[in-house]
């Protein structure tokens, strides 16, 4: 048996040329329904992506996690495995249609994928006669509870793959006929597919789970990674109103590495690989607190040197201690979900912080020269006017290095939210599409026909007043970033942002026209009837 591991998002920003970006997305198109949303945001985000600097920041390519994962599974159960990427499906077919020849399983990552229009073309593109498929990763875990079936797809795998790797081995070995799940996990016919599901760990550490070996990844043996990706937390002991994150696994409960096992397996990467960095992927890397304090002082007392990234509370950053002890022990940056510079949005959305803190964080970054990534969400209950000038006035007082904004979603099952109670509070009315990336919504104070063109101005208000860098403009010099080039950037962002007056016209023409197609398809889809009546997505537990 062999199986093939696929990897990867629709777009990367690492193809060929922009018509290799337009071609995917056209195939996405056609899969999806009731996308004008999802059309405009791209459309917001194109205008300024279109002005991209040419990439001038170190090459720190590596593959996905969830890749070196599967990898080393695999290569614990004996099973052969080639890789490949969603990239290499569409840009090079013969390689594709190789590798499909050569092996007998296909294991789908959904780790980037949003949805079930990106889902289809993909499947569409590897599915062969002799071939079975797995769909498995955060997304199939969130699509599980409403999956109708699709006959190419044989599993949905849903939850932990360190459960659901051996059962999915067995079925092989079995010549795909008993398919059994782990111990604790259950199986489900819905349709023509069966979703597995794995079941969750016994206790809340996961100093159990298997060390990612990266070398199993490596494409040929000159492949040498100056960063790798790194997760030692799944779940969050916060229940954020917008935020699935807890329940991707399906599963309500945080549980973590312990410091002492953290140690251990940076200690071997820096050993055995000539890295650089280590990006961590955990919802909260400083959370809890004393295991942060431990990491540190204890990365200083073995004395690793390696550049670190990782998510954080901003509260946390708020205390200068530990801002102090995260840069000495090699933090290079961090990413902090502001979301929002309005008291009332955060409380809104349950954020459990405070402007203040907020503001402190991002100071501390900045007197300890630690790069600072913020994110902010347009458009949830509540937005306003006023809400979003007083988050501009937030990001003057207090710039960040870079910022992603995110327009308001309800694309994710299982928030808090969708809850009854919720919709009643901030009268909120939803459309529950499964073939876009951004479903239709309304309630009191916006509509999903306006956010777009919020997230369109406070883009030219932040870029034009020289407050801080749009972080997939200059993705590439993320890593690389030094606080005295700070200016200079910014100077050459603002004229970039500034455009050509034929770019403007054309944009603003192509804005007009998606403006109406999509306030014509809210009017036709949203229901305005009593929030409480509309269908109800699954929380998964």
């Amino acid at each position: 048996m062999k199986v093939l591991i696929l990897t990867g998002g629709l777009v990367t920003g690492t193809e060929a040329s922009v018509w290799s970006s337009l071609r995917k997305l056209f195939r996405q198109w056609r899969a999806s329904e009731h996308a004008w949303l999802d059309l405009k945001i791209k459309l917001v985000f194109a205008e300024f992506l279109i002005r991209k600097p040419r990439p001038q920041g170190a090459d720190l390519w590596a593959p996905d996690l969830a890749e070196v994962v599967l990898a080393t599974l695999l290569n614990q159960a004996g099973v052969e495995y080639k890789l490949a990427t969603y990239c290499e499906a569409f840009d090079q077919p013969r390689l594709i249609e190789q590798l499909l020849a050569e092996t007998d399983c296909v294991f789908l990552s959904t780790t980037f994928l949003r949805d079930l229009s990106e889902i289809l073309p993909l499947i569409q593109m590897v599915k062969r006669r002799h071939n079975h498929l797995v769909l498995g990763g955060p997304l199939a875990s969130l699509l599980a509870e409403r999956w109708e079936g699709m006959r190419e797809v044989e599993v949905l795998a849903a939850g932990y793959g360190e459960f659901l790797v051996p059962s999915l081995v067995d079925w092989m070995r079995s010549g795909f006929k008993e398919l059994r799940p782990p111990s604790g996990g259950r199986l489900v016919q819905r349709g023509s597919t069966r979703v597995l599901y794995s079941g969750v760990p016994a206790t809340n550490t996961l100093d159990f789970l298997p060390t990612p070996d990266w070398s199993l990844s490596e494409r040929d043996r000159k492949t040498r990674y100056r960063m790798i990706y790194y997760e030692s937390v799944r779940g969050c002991p916060y229940r954020c109103n917008f935020c699935n994150y807890p329940y991707l696994f399906t599963d309500t409960r945080f549980r973590y590495k312990s410091a002492e096992r953290m140690v251990e397996e940076w200690e071997k990467y820096l050993t055995h690989l000539n890295i650089e960095f280590i990006t961590c992927l955990d919802s909260l890397f400083t959370v809890p607190r004393p295991r942060l304090v431990t990491f540190c002082r204890s990365l200083l007392k073995r004395r690793l040197s390696v550049k670190w990234i990782c998510y954080a509370r901003a509260d946390d950053l708020a205390d200068e201690r530990t801002t102090a002890l995260m840069k000495a022990a090699g933090v290079h940056q961090v990413q902090i979900g502001i979301e929002s510079g309005d008291q009332g949005q955060l409380d809104n959305m349950d954020k459990a912080c405070t402007v203040e803190s907020n503001g402190r964080a991002l100071d501390n970054c900045r007197k300890y020269g630690i790069t600072s990534v913020v994110s902010l969400i347009v458009g949830f209950p509540g937005e306003s006017a006023g809400t979003l000038a007083r988050t501009l006035e937030f990001l003057r007082q207090h710039p960040p290095d870079f910022f992603f904004l995110a327009p308001f979603s309800t694309r994710a099952t299982g928030v808090p939210l969708l809850t009854e109670a919720n919709r009643h509070r901030f009268d909120l009315h939803t459309a529950d599409h499964l073939k876009t990336g951004a479903p239709y919504w309304r309630h009191r104070t916006m509509s999903c026909a306006e956010v777009g063109n919020h997230v369109r101005e406070l883009h030219r208000s932040i870029m034009g007043e020289g407050i801080s860098l749009h972080a997939a403009l200059f993705h590439d010099r993320l890593l690389s970033y030094r606080a005295e080039e700070r200016g200079a950037l910014l100077r050459r962002q603002q004229a970039l942002a500034r455009g050509s007056p034929v770019t403007s016209w054309i944009f603003d023409g192509l804005n007009r026209f998606v403006d109406w197609q999509l306030a014509a398809d809210v009017e036709r889809c949203v229901d305005r009837s009593v929030p409480a009546e509309l269908p109800q997505l699954t929380q998964l537990r």
